[in-house]
């Protein structure tokens, strides 16, 4: 017998200053509200981001892929909450802090879509991994398939028009109900 070593709890680790600049895919699969954390309750987004700026570290190739990644910045969550499911092309930034306020500025995206090179990137990786893409699985189980209603009966009239192949099919269709 084979066994599975255990899976690595929670997903990806992947901070905000870490692609300061890089050009991203981010893909928003949840938002997730009060997440007890260090610093009190925050919402958070879970996203799968692919920075193409980075190499793959398996690969080598340009694209390296992180899942599960949570977000807790303010800016990036108020944006990303609304964009849940969808395939968002951008640069992390880092924006101004409203006036009066102290801290650090926070991190958001900047639209990169209008830029014809950074799309042609995207979409060249896309192309050789499309399962990232790809919605994910339901977890609710296929809807069951209701019986169609039992024929009414065929009216002598046209059974006597059907040939004998075709009439020996409708029987043995007809006795299986």
């Amino acid at each position: 017998m084979t066994f599975a070593a255990p899976a690595a709890s929670g997903g990806d680790k992947l901070a905000e200053r870490d692609v300061l600049g890089h050009l991203l895919i981010v893909r928003p699969s949840e938002y997730v509200e009060q997440i007890t954390t260090a610093f009190g309750d925050k919402d958070a987004v879970r996203v799968s981001v692919v920075d193409l700026d980075a190499a793959d570290p398996n690969t080598g190739q340009p694209g390296s892929q992180y899942d599960d990644v949570l977000w807790f910045g303010g800016r990036l969550v108020g944006s990303l909450k609304r964009q849940v499911g969808e395939t968002i092309l951008a640069r992390m930034a880092q924006g101004s802090l409203k006036p009066g306020a102290t801290g650090k500025p926070p991190y958001e995206l900047h639209d990169a879509t209008s830029d014809p090179a950074a799309v042609a990137r995207a979409e060249a990786w896309i192309a050789a991994h499309p399962r990232f893409t790809a919605p994910a699985a339901s977890a609710s189980p296929a809807p069951v398939a209701t019986p169609a209603p039992a024929p009414a009966a065929v009216p002598a009239a046209l059974l006597d028009q059907l040939g004998p192949e075709q009439r020996a099919l409708y029987e043995k269709l007809a006795a299986q109900g």
